[in-house]
């Protein structure tokens, strides 16, 4: 997939490369100035990053449905587990499970 120079063909572009656009905003909360020639030096490294990411995302939904077949546990409820143990509100979200659980256990 070869990333196109669009250089000059905006409208409104001045031939430079840079155009102002309607997006990021700065830190001084102005519209940012958008550089493609950063995206195009950038691009390959992102599209390699993603197929790295893609492959890694599809081993971990396979893992995530065996240990759910092996255990006997929805699929996402063992997501949701492994999300919460990887990050750092480990703790928040097992209060709101035990809340939740102890919600439903009075409704039933």
């Amino acid at each position: 997939m070869a990333f196109e120079d669009t250089k000059g063909e905006h409208s409104g572009g001045n031939g430079s490369g840079k155009t102002k656009g309607k997006g990021r905003k700065g830190k001084d909360r102005q519209e940012a100035v958008i550089e493609v020639a950063e995206l195009k030096k950038r691009m390959a490294q992102l599209v390699k990053l993603k197929k790295a990411n893609d492959e890694t995302a599809e081993d971990l939904n396979d893992a995530i449905k065996k240990a759910a077949e092996e255990s006997g546990l929805l699929a996402s409820v063992v997501r949701k587990a492994v999300v919460a143990s990887a990050g750092e509100d480990f703790e928040a979200k097992h209060r709101e499970v035990e809340q939740l659980s102890l919600a439903f256990e009075a409704l039933a």
